[in-house]
């Protein structure tokens, strides 16, 4: 799709080099590009993104499985083929100007909370302090370790070649896991066979891990990442950002204060933490001491800071630095507290001529950039969002950032969702200053936040029950609207799968499009349950779930057709390989996987009792009762075997047989049973696993229609007795002797 960021057109229909165009050391790199080759190259980086979550995250939210909606709206996010290219010049001066103003934030926020000195003599008006929301009062005379961890500044270069600041953002500034993944796209791409190669971004992750681990004096510090779930604008970054640090993803339910200490709800019980990796709005961090809306903080967790058993990166309270009214007052705030005014400025009216676009905010023309959009070569102005990290060891500013093309009138501050680049920065990498913290062994395997686990449960039930679904449509699709006789039959098998107890039209037609409408529904309940565990699935997972939009699109405008079923169940045969073979079989895995095996065991059952009662059936005759039994054999995936077992016409008794006691086929009830035993045990679940062995024999010794929907009934009070003991969060979740 189009864009509105355009403002240029180029005139040689190819684009050069995207870095600056003046100024020493920097210039256009690359040699000319054809359409041709930008085309390939947007599509392979759209591609490479997709296997990370752009696609099914950002652009595809739809309800989850258990009821729940999600209330972000689609942000369309595109890599250009070509990189914003800075000089090794350019940078050297950046990288002193912005440790200057991350000194300088850090000593502002210092003061505001402490001495006020800057109040004290004017600098800072008290009326404006107390009138903005971002100064908070319980942070007043806290004394952190450090008050920002993180810190980002977005820049734009005028035609000039000079450099403007017209942000910074110290709250819990994102941006850093979109460079990381949009620099890991690019190299895939392009690689370094006609450039000199950039910096790479990686070590920022080891100097982002030491840097939290200093905000805390416990040695070998527990730390998590706080998201506010994948709601939140930024939760594609947040996911990212927790793999590759290797820290736990935790929500506001994932966490609990108790005894002024904040702990992790894991399947294995509460575990401390010591840093909360806070990507989460100050504002929304404890609904008890900021007027917050929702429900995403944890009540109570500034206590555990106050009586110091936990650190926050970045501190409460340090979003203040982004307040627009006292923006314009820390140039002179820096000058008179560290003795030096920084010479990467802010805008001084940064509030009057936003809305004018970036060159009213800059003073002067912004610097032009070339683009790939709708196959054309265009140009605009691009604002850079570069990042610094503070340790013990000093500041590190990130070699590299993420750009973002902007319209002619985007306040830059917050730029038309379009275009990002990837920034590069040329020259030897510099020796990275900080060693690495020593962070304390953690098994993720059994260290399993209980919302993940439910997520990974409910992806699990949703994922079976589209294939399901989908299976029943391939067998119904090319028989039912053509053949009359056997249509009532065919809508019959599929109101069964849907297990709904809304019966479908009888028009076959009409059947069909409300099960596609439906089955559109359980992707999309795959798609929004594998978003907020996207940090559990392999990145070949994340392009199966990227494709698994496109169909469930298709699905959602037009009534399904056999191409469309046919593509969505190659995408599910994917996702049930890749979730045996590459998610480890730690506690979660398992709770995942008795949601598909007890959805397996429903399926397979109700589709058994409408066999039984089709064969019953004595107002059918002999070959529509062959048909269903055919049907039921198909919609299970198991008529080829049963083809290859017996010889002769489709029977009763063998069909039974095959999809109920025998255990050697995968898709009968008796493996699925087997399965969930197994899993059972794993989870440690007793009453569980006992009350499996019992439906199993009960069955066997009851094949009947009524035997099956009895054993329907017993599984559906199993599941509700797990999901409510053991994936519930307990109403007084003490660790056992922990507390007199």
């Amino acid at each position: 799709m189009g864009d509105t960021c355009a403002v240029t057109e180029a005139t040689d229909g190819s684009i050069p080099g995207s870095g600056p165009v003046s100024g020493p050391g920097s210039g256009p790199l690359s040699t000319a590009r054809s359409i041709e080759e930008l085309r390939r190259r947007q599509a392979l980086i759209d591609r490479l993104l997709a296997t990370e979550g752009a696609g099914h995250v950002v652009h595809d939210l739809p309800l989850r499985s258990d009821g729940r909606t999600v209330s972000l709206e689609s942000r369309p996010w595109r890599l250009d083929p070509e990189p914003y290219v800075i000089s090794e010049a350019d940078f050297s001066w950046l990288e002193r100007a912005i440790t200057a103003r991350v000194e300088a934030a850090e000593a502002i926020l210092a003061d505001l909370y402490g001495a006020r000195r800057l109040v004290a003599e004017r600098i800072v008006a008290p009326d404006r302090l107390w009138a903005t929301s971002r100064y908070r009062m319980s942070a007043v005379g806290s004394n952190p370790v450090r008050w920002l961890t993180s810190y980002a500044v977005d820049v734009v270069r005028g035609a000039d070649g000079r450099w403007h600041a017209v942000q910074e953002l110290t709250d819990a500034p994102p941006g850093l896991g979109y460079a990381l993944m949009n620099r890991a796209a690019l190299d895939r791409v392009n690689g370094h066979r006609d450039r000199p190669p950039a910096r790479p971004l990686a070590p920022a992750l080891v100097a982002l891990r030491r840097g939290l681990a200093d905000t805390t004096h416990v040695a070998g510090p527990r730390v998590v990442t706080f998201t506010g779930g994948i709601d939140h604008a930024s939760y594609v970054e947040h996911s990212y950002l927790a793999t590759q640090l290797g820290f736990n993803l935790v929500e506001g339910a994932d966490l609990v204060v108790r005894q002024r200490r904040l702990w992790l709800r894991t399947l294995a019980g509460l575990e401390p933490i010591d840093v909360l990796h806070r990507r989460l709005e100050d504002d929304l961090v404890d609904p008890l001491e900021v007027n917050a809306l929702g429900s995403v903080g944890v009540p109570s967790v500034l206590l555990c800071v106050q009586a110091g058993n936990l650190s926050v990166a970045n501190a409460h309270g340090s979003g203040l630095i982004e307040e627009v009214t006292l923006a314009p007052r820390w140039d002179d705030a820096a000058e008179l507290l560290t003795g030096r005014r920084p010479a990467l400025a802010l805008p001084s009216d940064l509030a009057g001529t936003a809305s004018s676009g970036v060159d009213a905010v800059i003073g002067a023309p912004a610097e032009r950039v070339t683009r790939f959009a709708d196959d054309r070569v265009v140009e605009g102005p691009v604002v850079l969002r570069m990042h610094a990290i503070a340790t013990d060891d000093g500041i590190v500013v990130v070699p590299g950032g993420a750009g973002r093309m902007l319209a002619a009138t985007d306040d830059p501050r917050t730029p038309t969702p379009c275009v990002a680049k990837d920034v590069w920065v040329l020259g030897p990498s510099a020796p990275l200053v900080v060693a690495a913290p020593t962070a304390p062994q953690v098994d993720f395997i059994a260290s399993v936040p209980t919302r993940a686990a439910d997520s990974l449960y409910w992806l699990g039930r949703a994922a079976e029950r589209a294939e399901a679904l989908a299976r029943t449509l391939r067998v119904v699709i090319p028989t039912a609207v053509e053949d009359p006789r056997t249509g009532v039959l065919l809508v019959d098998l599929l109101g069964t799968v849907r297990l709904d107890p809304v019966a479908l039209d009888e028009d076959p037609a009409d059947a069909v499009a409300a099960a596609g409408l439906e089955l559109a529904g359980h992707v999309g309940a795959v798609l929004a349950e594998a978003s907020s565990v996207r940090e559990f699935l392999s990145t070949t997972t994340g392009r199966v779930l990227g494709a698994m939009v496109e169909v469930r699109a298709a699905l959602q405008r037009r009534p399904p057709d056999t191409d469309t079923v046919d593509e969505l169940l190659l995408q599910l045969s994917a996702f049930a390989g890749l979730w045996n073979e590459s998610v480890v079989r730690g506690p979660a895995w398992f709770y995942g996987d008795y949601a598909r095996r007890y959805e397996r065991a429903v399926t397979t059952l109700s589709t058994v009792a409408f066999a039984l009662r089709s064969s019953g059936d004595h107002t059918l005759d002999a070959d529509s009762r062959t048909q269903a039994l055919e049907f039921v054999l198909a919609a299970n995936d198991s008529l080829v075997a049963y083809r290859r077992r017996h010889r002769s016409d489709v029977v009763l008794d063998a069909v039974i047989a095959l999809l109920v006691a025998d255990d050697r086929n995968p898709r009968a009830v008796a493996a699925s049973l087997e399965a969930l035993q197994q899993d059972a045990a794993m989870i440690g679940w007793a009453p569980g696993r006992a009350g499996l062995d019992t439906v199993l024999s009960d069955l066997l010794a009851d094949v009947s229609h009524d035997g099956a929907l009895e054993a329907i009934a017993r599984l559906h009070a199993l599941a509700g007795s797990l999901t409510t003991t053991r994936l519930a969060v307990p109403p007084h979740p003490f660790p056992m002797g922990l507390f007199p």
